[in-house]
């Protein structure tokens, strides 16, 4: 048999069956051998190919009359005679374990749901911490849900969807819409479409399966990798803030559009950001270009980029801001004032709204969204002055109080050549919800920062 010394496993799985069978196992052990053949299926095959192995084992052994000449003679110099019965009893022990082992797979939950208020099965009402088994067929009629494998991986649902969980690790959507959200102990997670499949990489990700069956994926951390079910091309590497989709005539894997709207569960769960409108793209890292005042580096009309700049600020002075009170503000009016500011010992998030349209036209191009936050709004800092003078405490590239050398726009202060198109923001009572409509064009950009309070 194989002992603990006997060799230096990568995997710790062989040697703790071998222990087992040895009855070696201490209770430490005993337990992991447990959690592992009910999270993992290719575990308890393994488990079960181990078990036969060690059953014809006996059985040759026990057959021989002498096991010291079964040790020293070659078996073809041998005449043993069969005995059947025990033939039939190492039979039926290894179906016994073949059957309780299958069994258990099919009766070991590889995930469980956790429902919003109100959302229901096609079969009904949704239990909270509902079980899914291997092989579980669910079609979600209203509402949301969370999934949680046991393998760790998060996946949330909105209806309507219709899904089959394969195991902890595999989930084949039919329609709908998934974010998935895969921990280093989902390395590989599979979600399967009628044209492709995806896996993860290390990532956090989206699958929307149209009603013509098309499938999206965009991907907002890490990566993951695409294929076509017909195997039309390789697969394909997609990284995050990346998007592609696979058309379901072709099977080809084409562009696509990227929104961040899809990933706001696992967003909300990070920062302070509860919702967002369609068209405003929430990135988690501020690009050095950015932070040090270029433009032209994310170019995209209508599209706004929210950026997270520095988080868990310790004000130690007072911080001198734009805005600081509920209301409207326009850019033809004077918004920055000698009074507005973030007291000191106030612990802060700073974030980074950030408009560049790419279209060549003479005219402002117009852009407007909606963020709404779970803390309130300290402040917001909209002119260059401002910007410039809080660069020191807010912008990433100032650790240690040493700015290279910034560059700032801000929000326009100045109307269109129509004269009548201006840069709008408002700031709602309860100062948890920004709405902006914000006019710029190619030799500009728009930009402004966000303070909020530190959750």
């Amino acid at each position: 048999m194989i002992r603990e010394n006997s060799t230096s496993w990568e995997d710790p799985l062989p040697k703790l069956v071998a222990l087992y069978f040895d009855n070696q196992l201490n209770e430490r052990e005993l337990k992991q051998l447990q959690t592992r053949l009910k999270s993992d299926p290719e575990a308890r095959i393994f488990f079960v190919q181990f078990s036969a192995l060690q059953t014809q084992l006996e059985w040759i052994h026990t057959d021989s009359s002498s096991p010291q000449e079964m040790t020293h003679l070659p078996g073809s110099i041998y005449s043993r005679k069969k005995n059947w019965n025990l033939i039939l009893y190492v039979t039926c022990c290894v179906c016994l374990v073949l059957g309780g082992l299958f069994s258990m797979h099919l009766m070991t939950p590889v995930a469980h749901v956790f429902p919003e208020p109100g959302s229901v099965w096609s079969s009904g009402n949704i239990t909270t911490e509902e079980k899914l088994l291997p092989g579980s067929r669910r079609h979600l009629l209203r509402g949301a849900i969370e999934i949680r494998f046991t393998s760790g991986s998060i996946v949330n649902l909105k209806a309507p969807a219709q899904f089959t969980v394969h195991n902890s690790n595999e989930i084949f959507l039919q329609a709908g819409k998934l974010v998935a959200d895969v921990p280093e102990s989902g390395h590989g997670f599979t979600v399967e479409t009628q044209t492709g499949k995806i896996i993860d990489l290390g990532t956090s990700f989206s699958v929307n399966v149209g009603a013509e069956l098309n499938t999206e994926i965009k991907v907002y951390r890490g990566k993951v990798q695409v294929a076509g079910s017909k195997e039309t091309e390789p697969p394909r590497e997609i990284r995050a803030n990346e998007a592609v989709q696979i058309d379901p005539v072709s099977n080809l894997i084409q562009p696509g559009d990227y929104t961040s709207s899809d990933f706001i569960p696992l967003i909300s769960r990070d920062y302070a950001v509860d919702q967002f409108s369609d068209n405003v793209i929430f990135q988690e890292q501020l690009p050095d270009q950015i932070a040090q005042g270029e433009f032209q580096v994310l170019e995209r009309d209508g599209a706004i980029f929210l950026f997270p700049e520095k988080r868990d600020i310790l004000l130690s002075e007072n911080l001198p801001v734009s805005i600081t009170q509920p209301g409207d503000y326009r850019a033809e009016e004077q918004i920055e004032t000698e009074t507005d500011f973030v007291s000191r010992g106030m612990k802060v998030d700073c974030y980074r709204i950030y408009y560049d349209p790419a279209s060549n036209h003479r005219d402002m191009i117009r852009a407007e969204g909606v963020v709404h936050f779970h803390q309130p709004i300290l402040g917001l800092i909209t002119t260059k002055t401002r910007l410039l003078e809080t660069d020191s405490v807010l912008n990433p590239l100032c650790a240690g109080g040493n700015c290279p050398p910034v560059k700032h726009q801000e929000v326009e202060a100045r109307v269109a050549e129509d004269g009548t198109h201006q840069d709008i923001l408002s700031l709602s009572e309860d100062r948890k919800t920004l709405k902006f409509i914000l006019h710029t064009g190619t030799k500009y950009v728009d930009e402004f920062r966000v303070l909020v309070a530190s959750p």
